[in-house]
């Protein structure tokens, strides 16, 4: 197996081994259910579904077969299947969970097999993933938010749902899937922590019509907000142009200008106090000395010079350090030039991480999946060679959260 091969299976496999019980409610989402259980199964994890009754007039249990390759469960037998699955699983989730069944848990009614085996993995000290999908008003009500708070007392884990059009809607699929692998192999680690992150690319115009950019897609960045976010973290993401969408579950601040993006950073840094800033973002480092006011026309133009200024480093634009400062840096040097450009950037910046990578090599860098990478740090350095931005992302915050600890 080649190299790239590892990392393609290690990328679609960050849940190998766990055994996940996955609960089925009678909310209109539950169809939803059916592309999270085949997602689960394609990161790795073995899957058992759970029904309440009332799901199976929602989806049938045929559909549900053809998802995990398993028959799903409704009901007992007298077998105690609440016990072996609590065995069998290392954590279970119930997506979507409606209002009624998450009542039912709280206080312990446990009427249904999906019921009965959620109080019995809580009673194993195993996690138990709550998705709500539901009304917005049943969402906003006193009951829910004491339901709430009760699941959370007892170690269960909510999963805020995403609000839009008046409703409480079931998370997009990626997000919701990278959250269940993180709480799986991280738990809530990075609970009552504030995080800041930087993504994308900034445009620095010329005219009204073209621009100074780069091709970063902004992946590097939403993979560590979502992680970190997914972990427990307050996340607050400047984002510049990026072709892949931002996390639902973090506050996101668009700019288009570097100027913009270190005008934001200095606001929030001054309102408020961040453990952790990770300078994701690939700002443009020129622009325009002037800006055009129309389009400049190339049937009256043979030559157009452009004359550059530096613009503000973002990084260098906080007004409150973060206790932890994480810095990027897109080199065209591999081997010890790239360890040496970044160890250069850690004291400018006055960083404690950069993640340095070159960004000409085949198959990585803007726009990839891949980064050829090194993290430099006071302590050391490490050499990560080729590594996908989903593994490295977690790997970040893996060595932020320890500096914090230190």
């Amino acid at each position: 197996m080649s190299l790239v091969e590892e990392l393609k299976l290690r990328e679609t496999t960050p849940l190998k081994g766990k055994n996940i019980v996955l609960g089925l409610t009678a909310s209109s989402a539950i169809y939803r259910s059916i592309d999270l259980a085949r997602e689960l199964i394609r990161m790795g994890a073995s899957v058992r579904v759970i029904m309440t009754k009332a799901s199976t007039k929602l989806i049938g249990l045929d559909l549900v077969y053809w998802a995990t390759g398993r028959k799903p469960l409704v009901e007992t037998s007298g077998k105690t299947e609440h016990i072996d699955l609590a065995k069998w699983g290392d954590l279970m989730v119930i997506a979507p969970a409606t209002l009624n069944t998450m009542g039912k848990i709280a206080n312990g009614v446990v009427d249904e097999l999906l019921h009965l085996t959620a109080v019995t993995m809580m009673g194993d000290g195993k996690k138990v993933i709550f998705v709500p999908a539901m009304n917005i008003r049943l969402y906003n009500s006193p009951q829910y938010k004491k339901i709430e708070e009760t699941l959370e007392s007892y170690g269960g884990i909510i999963i805020k749902p995403l609000i839009e059009e008046d409703r409480a809607k079931y998370p997009p699929l990626s997000d919701l899937a990278h959250c269940i692998d993180s709480i799986a192999n991280r738990g809530l680690d990075l609970l009552g922590k504030r995080v800041l992150v930087t993504a994308g690319a900034t445009l620095e115009r010329i005219d009204p019509i073209r621009v100074i950019t780069n091709p970063s897609s902004g992946l590097m960045g939403v993979l560590i907000a979502r992680e970190a976010s997914c972990r427990g973290a307050v996340v607050d993401l400047v984002h510049g142009k990026m072709s892949v969408n931002p996390p639902y579950n973090v506050s996101q601040y668009k700019v288009v200008s570097t100027e913009e993006m270190a005008s934001t950073v200095r606001k929030l840094t001054r309102d408020k106090t961040y453990d952790i800033a990770l300078f994701a973002a690939a700002p443009a480092d020129f622009r325009p000395v002037e800006v055009s006011d129309a389009k400049i026309p190339t049937s009256e133009t043979s030559r157009l010079v452009v004359e550059l200024t530096p613009t503000e480093k973002v990084i260098k634009s906080f007004t409150q350090k973060p206790r932890i400062v994480v810095a990027f840096a897109a080199e065209t040097y591999s081997g010890d030039q790239l360890v040496e450009r970044a160890v250069a950037k850690m004291h400018e910046y006055n960083a404690d991480m950069v993640v340095a990578h070159d960004a000409t090599a085949k198959g990585a860098g803007f726009g990839e999946a891949y980064l050829d990478a090194v993290i430099v740090t006071r302590t050391g350095i490490e050499r990560l060679g080729l590594v996908h931005k989903y593994i490295l992302a977690r790997r970040i915050l893996d060595s932020a959260l320890a500096f914090l600890k230190t």
